[in-house]
């Protein structure tokens, strides 16, 4: 994959975008917007390019499809929207493309109430016709997308109906404690999608040599231009249904440029050289920035630990088509002493030191640490101790030969392979650690970051990799995880997409997650999701590392601004300016 490793190349490319012409859509006369919202924020300023960067290049424009945040980062909420959404700062929900919703006394019927007059960003009008193609696709099974999993209560996909051309409603067999949240889920205009779903070809559409004007949305920004290795340059959708508070259309930024970074290293030069207007800061780089903060007219920022997990995960799964030629790894990852070892000889204090520079925590269960309202304190953790690791190997049929090096029962090896995503410094350097405390133990380790996209494949699709380091972006509702933790989640990375539950284990968390969605009491749903907590750290399918504390620098150019570990810098993109 082309990236552009040379500075003054992408001081090049930046420079240059001031000379690119604008292409925007432009309103259309007959469709008249009766319910926009109106920005709180003080009132900005209309113009400017803002220029921030992204890790690596997009793998796809569908966000329906997409599983990789180097695809969603681009389009979830800034080119697509859901009929709601969280507010960045309380997490709470809050209308975005429905203007208010009823739910009925029982709890199974939610009627939504949409915004008149919203327009896609190619002027066609966004009416109840797009919501119920959007379940329709989501619904197909035909359509790879772990929304579906999310979908699903009791077992079934919900019922789904328009009232009228400015209200859908939503009918589930019983209460669904989060359902509402997954209406966050981003709508997509059945008139650009239709013909294509019917073809059967939907899945191959607005992938990255897609034209950008066919790419339409109601978000703040369309797309305009995207050159892989390069930069994706967002434009400002003239037709967006939001105003800020003298009644002018929203938002105020007129160009979006995010470079395409090669590493973490690359984006820290350009922020430092005054070339981005925030970034998100390594801990190792924490210092530094902050005793440059005045000179370089920007602020830090220390939200706290994000809601982002880091972890490593062993492939489990017996469709691995390498199990012919290694059946032996399977063995040895099902062996739950053998995973019990890895997890103890994880040296969390290191990373944090090392890798974090000090700005983060231990991370010991799937639930994000600062969600304070699920987040179970109590489950089983894992010190780290070589000695505590030996142990369990011995428990798990494992030895040493007199060189040390760590045998299985058949006295073959053992060695496999690690990776991560190259460019994030911080995996790397966890991937490290990780990789020399289990040679330590005798293992011989391979491990090496290679390509986002391919990491992913590898993991979601090859199924045919030994262990992975990767992390999830985690949220405020444990159900959002329903396709990563029951046994028939597409994100269900040690084993996917099964059909019955491999294990007993499994089959409780399928259960659990059932039990935890019904439930209409809080504390009821805590019960639940505080044993489905504990069967993962007592089991450990997922090795947990360390959770990163989300650490921002900001021009003091850039107002109207708010971070936050849940929301980050770009939560308002559509309230921010440039002064």
């Amino acid at each position: 994959m082309k990236k552009l490793t040379v500075f003054s190349l992408i001081l090049i490319f930046v420079l240059s975008f001031a000379l690119t012409s604008v292409v925007v859509y432009g309103a259309g006369d007959d469709v008249e917007l009766l319910d926009p919202e109106v920005s709180q924020k003080p009132q900005g300023k209309h113009g400017g390019t803002l220029i921030t960067t992204l890790l690596g290049d997009p793998k796809t424009f569908n966000t329906i499809i997409a599983q990789e945040t180097s695809s969603t980062d681009i389009t979830d909420g800034f080119v697509f929207e859901g009929l709601v959404d969280r507010h960045g700062v309380t997490t709470e929900f809050m209308p975005e493309l429905a203007r208010d919703w009823e739910i009925s006394e029982d709890g199974t019927v939610y009627t939504f109430y949409l915004r008149r007059g919203v327009q896609w960003s190619d002027g066609v009008e966004f009416t109840a016709d797009d919501v119920v193609f959007t379940f329709d696709v989501i619904k197909d099974e035909e359509v790879p997308t772990s929304t579906r999993d999310v979908m699903m209560v009791d077992g079934e996909f919900p019922e789904y109906r328009k009232v009228d051309k400015y209200t859908f409603e939503v009918e589930i067999p019983k209460p669904f404690a989060p359902f509402l949240n997954n209406m966050t889920t981003f709508i997509i205009p059945k008139h650009k999608l239709y013909d294509a779903w019917k073809a059967g070809n939907f899945n191959n559409m607005w992938g990255i040599d897609t034209d950008p004007q066919e790419i339409v949305g109601t978000g703040p920004f369309t797309i305009g231009e995207y050159k892989p290795g390069e930069r994706v340059v967002m434009l400002r959708n003239a037709n967006h249904w939001r105003r800020d508070p003298q009644g002018r259309p929203i938002p105020y930024i007129i160009r979006w440029v995010r470079v395409i970074s090669e590493s973490q290293e690359t984006q820290a030069l350009l922020f430092e050289n005054g070339q981005t207007h925030f970034l998100g800061v390594r801990g190792i780089d924490y210092k530094r920035f902050a005793e440059d903060a005045e000179k370089g007219n920007y602020k830090m920022i220390n939200a706290g630990p994000t809601f982002s997990t880091n972890f490593l995960v062993f492939n489990m799964n017996p469709r691995n088509p390498k199990l012919e030629e290694q059946p032996w790894k399977y063995e040895w990852f099902t062996n739950l002493h053998f995973r019990r070892a890895v997890a103890y000889s994880m040296d969390k204090n290191t990373m944090i030191d090392q890798a974090l520079a000090g700005f983060g925590e231990p991370q010991w269960s799937p639930v994000s640490a600062p969600n304070k309202v699920y987040l179970n304190e109590e489950v089983k953790k894992y010190p780290y101790s070589l000695e505590d690791a030996k142990e369990e190997l011995r428990q798990g049929g494992f030895t040493w030969n007199d060189q040390g090096q760590l045998l299985d029962k058949d006295g073959r090896r053992v060695e496999f392979n690690m990776v991560t995503n190259a460019g994030n410094t911080v995996r790397e350097q966890i991937l490290n650690i990780v990789a020399a405390e289990l040679r330590e133990l005798g293992m011989k380790i391979n491990s090496t970051p290679i390509e986002f996209n391919k990491l992913v494949n590898q993991l979601l699709s090859e199924w045919d990799f030994d262990t992975i380091l990767i992390g999830l972006t985690g949220g405020v509702e444990p159900h959002s995880g329903s396709n990563v933790w029951p046994s028939h989640g597409h994100l269900h990375m040690w084993n996917p997409v099964q059909e019955e539950p491999a294990t007993e284990w499994e089959a409780r968390i399928d259960e659990l997650f059932e039990l935890g969605a019904t439930a209409t009491k809080v504390e009821d749903r805590v019960k639940y999701y505080n044993e489905f907590q504990e069967i993962i750290a007592e089991k450990i399918p997922i090795i947990y590392t360390v959770t990163p504390n989300s650490l921002f620098a900001v021009r003091n150019t850039l107002k109207n601004v708010e971070p936050t570990a849940y929301g980050g810098v770009t939560w308002n993109i559509h309230e921010l300016y440039i002064d």
